[in-house]
């Protein structure tokens, strides 16, 4: 556990090192949040406010980041460069190192969720979850199935390029047809099909329905769908698992 505690520490000082990083993870959605409320605040979406709606689904899009840029491209570009290789020769296992980054993730992850928060709150009047245990467990388990999704899928590139593109597609793909953008009910109907497809739409439906509706037990089938993705990309990450690209 302590090599765990202590390579964490060092991937999270190494991320606040890279100012890019930085800005698209804590900045970039602030500034979306803050476009969308230019046009939309003020107005109700199925009952929902600006901030109700928009402040969580962006939560949930930070995850899909954070996962697939923070997590899965970078250890990928370790591969690339023989960071994993010189690992391979020390006492880390493979799970350990999994781990360690998924532990940073974590912490960068609920950093900028409080961030978002904070934002919402000052400028929208976002107020806090109702149910703010439910919506900790949906953080918890939308984590649980993204981190190790994104390192699955990440593990199939060959190199940093086709990691980032494979991050990037997903992104864009989640981002716009889950419902987290722009409300699934304006969109043809095929689309809104494509979108049950998406494990963000499961995340969005939870985060929004916790902070104003309902606790997490109302929402057993899409805990049991993210859970169920988890176990998979679990088995399927460790499963690939490479200390370098050949």
């Amino acid at each position: 556990m302590t090599s765990i505690m202590r390579l964490a520490s060092i991937e999270t000082k190494m991320f606040f090192r890279d100012r890019l990083s930085v800005f698209w993870t804590f900045l970039f959605p602030v500034a979306m949040i803050w476009l969308f409320g230019s046009m939309f605040v003020g107005n109700e979406m199925n009952g929902l406010s600006f901030a109700q709606m928009f402040v969580p689904s962006w939560i949930g899009v930070n995850i899909v980041t954070t996962s697939f840029f923070t997590l899965g491209t970078v250890l990928t570009g370790y591969r690339e460069t023989g960071v994993l290789r010189r690992y391979q020769s020390t006492p880390l296992q493979s799970w350990k190192i999994l781990a360690a980054h998924t532990l940073q993730g974590t912490v960068i992850f609920f950093i900028s969720a409080l961030l978002l928060m904070v934002f919402g709150m000052w400028m929208y009047d976002l107020t806090l979850p109702a149910y703010i245990g439910s919506t900790l467990i949906a953080l918890l388990v939308s984590i649980a199935a993204f981190f190790p999704f994104a390192l699955f899928l990440t593990s199939l590139a060959k190199n940093t390029q086709s990691a980032a593109a494979i991050s990037s597609l997903f992104l864009n793909l989640m981002l716009f047809l889950s419902g987290a953008t722009f409300p699934l009910e304006i969109m043809p109907t095929v689309l809104q099909y494509v979108a049950k497809i998406l494990p963000l739409y499961y995340v969005i439906i939870m985060l929004r329905g916790t902070w104003s509706e309902a606790p997490i037990s109302a929402y057993g089938l899409e805990v049991g769908i993210l859970l169920g993705i988890a176990a998979v990309s679990i088995i399927l990450a460790t499963r690939f698992f490479r200390w370098s690209g050949k």
